[in-house]
């Protein structure tokens, strides 16, 4: 019989989970946060995670992927100067490491469908250190690795030997030239990836609002702030989601494209 990846939990179980507990798993997050109040400009790195989803998912077949390779590359080249111009280089450098932890921590834990929850929190103890806005920078841009990566080796498997043996390895071949059977799931997963970077642009900019203008200690700026580490934990677990359906199509092949009923 062959494998269906990810069944949905019971509408009554998730029911249970967010109305029993909700705060006390909050208190557990808030309990891994210890910023050491280093800093860091997380726009660049947003603006180069946002890039990489979009070229990811801009394409709905691969033979459109094939017609569309090197248009962006005026694109590319401007990514790369205004990176330099800011002294970017220097802050992935020193970020490379945990992004690739984060990666890594996907790849293994969203491979075999574990506990959403416990992978989420598993990302959120190897950033503990940042503030709320660069925790959740850091997690899209550790699955823009992953998901940039899949699409890769989709977009050049046509037209690079090496990209076509890293295919055969990962028996992508049957999901790259079945891709408009799996249109739906993609759809839905550009549709996510898109409202989690609205939250993260949201979060990022009101932790940028300017202070001389702002009370931080108004009613709704209380409110607001209150509600970042729930915002930020919702997102990291769709992150989380999402890397788990770009795993789970690795190494599938033929049997996810065509489950048995």
């Amino acid at each position: 019989m062959a494998l269906v990846p990810h069944q949905k939990a019971p509408r009554r179980e998730r029911n249970m989970f967010t109305s029993s507990d909700d705060t006390a798993m909050m208190k557990q997050i808030q309990a891994t946060h210890a910023p050491d109040g280093r800093e860091f400009s997380v726009k660049p790195l947003l603006h180069i995670v946002e890039d990489i989803f979009l070229r990811a998912t801009n394409v709905p077949g691969i033979t459109d992927i094939v017609q569309h390779q090197g248009e962006h590359q005026a694109q590319v080249d401007e990514l790369e100067e205004k990176a330099l111009q800011n002294g970017f280089h220097e802050t992935i450098e020193m970020l490379s490491y945990n992004i690739n932890k984060i990666s890594c921590e996907m790849s293994c834990k969203c491979s075999g469908g574990g506990d959403a929850h416990a992978t989420t929190v598993a990302i959120f103890n190897l950033v503990s250190n940042y503030s709320w806005d660069e925790k959740v920078v850091l997690a899209l841009a550790g699955f823009a690795v992953n998901y940039g990566e899949f699409w890769l080796v989709a977009q050049l498997y046509l037209t690079n030997p090496l990209a076509k043996a890293v295919a055969l390895l990962k028996q992508l071949p049957d999901i790259i030239e079945r891709a408009d059977n799996l249109k739906p799931k993609f759809e839905a997963l550009t549709g996510l990836i898109r409202a989690m970077m609205d939250v993260a642009k949201c979060i990022v900019e009101f932790k940028e609002l300017p202070s001389q203008y702002i009370t931080p200690d108004t009613p709704e700026m209380l409110t607001a702030t209150a509600h970042i580490p729930t915002a930020v934990y919702w997102t990291i677990r769709s992150i989380v989601a999402c890397a788990s359906q770009i795993m789970g199509l690795i190494g599938m092949g033929h049997e996810y494209v065509f489950p048995s009923p």
